[in-house]
């Protein structure tokens, strides 16, 4: 990969992560996040999440979206437990989540898979009935991992610590861009917001290399008209080195 533009358009401060990563194996990351992470400030709110957690022994599962959701939530439970609750089932959705869950001394488990899909499918022989569940996320995300779960029986509540927003650029921003050999795109999310402002302000770059986290994002970014997009099976650094490293050598 050496000298090879990657396009990282992850929030920070995973961005600035990746691209540290990319520059060490000699690829010249470019910067351009598409999503800004916005935590819960509000006092009120930030005591209504506190209250919340206090009851988070009576949780059998746990259930993280992102890394973000791992990092803000970790934070927050180590403010309500100086010692973690016991009998919890910890899970972080894709193998980045649980890395950060279990650097932050939370004993997470991981399915196999990057998406709710592949951990609705690992968690098929668990009874879930009469289970009680908390989701960890932004506001709004993954809203077909609760509905699937309560449709097997588990009584879900969601613990959401982060709104997302699209950032702001200007015509300036793509003017000056480096224009990469190749994009990395984690989320649907991220593609869509991404394709905003490809097409207002670089639509050449429809036609670079996009590698998405799974099949449904790449389906997504097939639809939205990018035409070389690459499935990584992961939004992880790994994965989508791993990904890239196969393309440049076909």
């Amino acid at each position: 990969m050496q000298g090879l533009k990657v396009l990282v358009t992850r929030p920070e401060p995973e961005n600035a992560l990746t691209c540290q990563a990319l520059t060490a194996l000699g690829a010249y990351p470019v910067s351009l996040p598409m999503l800004e992470i916005q935590e819960t400030t509000d006092p009120t709110a930030r005591a209504a999440l506190r209250t919340q957690l206090y009851n988070l022994d009576l949780y059998r599962f746990v259930i993280f979206v992102s890394k973000n959701a791992a990092r803000i939530g970790s934070e927050l439970i180590d403010e309500c437990w100086p010692m973690l609750p016991v009998n919890i089932n910890w899970l972080g959705i894709g193998q980045g989540t649980t890395q950060t869950l279990q650097e932050l001394h939370i004993p997470a488990l991981s399915n196999p898979g990057n998406n709710t899909e592949t951990m609705l499918d690992w968690l098929k022989p668990v009874k879930m009935r009469g289970e009680k569940v908390l989701i960890v996320r932004g506001c709004g995300g993954r809203p077909d991992l609760a509905k699937a779960l309560e449709e097997r029986g588990a009584i879900v509540d969601h613990l959401e610590l982060y709104k997302r927003h699209m950032p702001q650029y200007t015509a300036q921003t793509f003017l000056f861009l480096d224009h990469p050999d190749v994009i990395w795109a984690t989320s649907g999310e991220s593609v869509a917001n991404l394709t905003t402002y490809v097409e207002q302000f670089a639509p050449n770059l429809k036609d670079t290399v996009l590698f998405v986290p799974s099949e449904r994002v790449a389906q997504q970014a097939k639809s939205l008209h990018w035409n070389q997009v690459i499935c990584a099976h992961g939004a992880d650094d790994q994965r989508l080195i791993s990904a890239t490293q196969q393309h440049l050598g076909r």
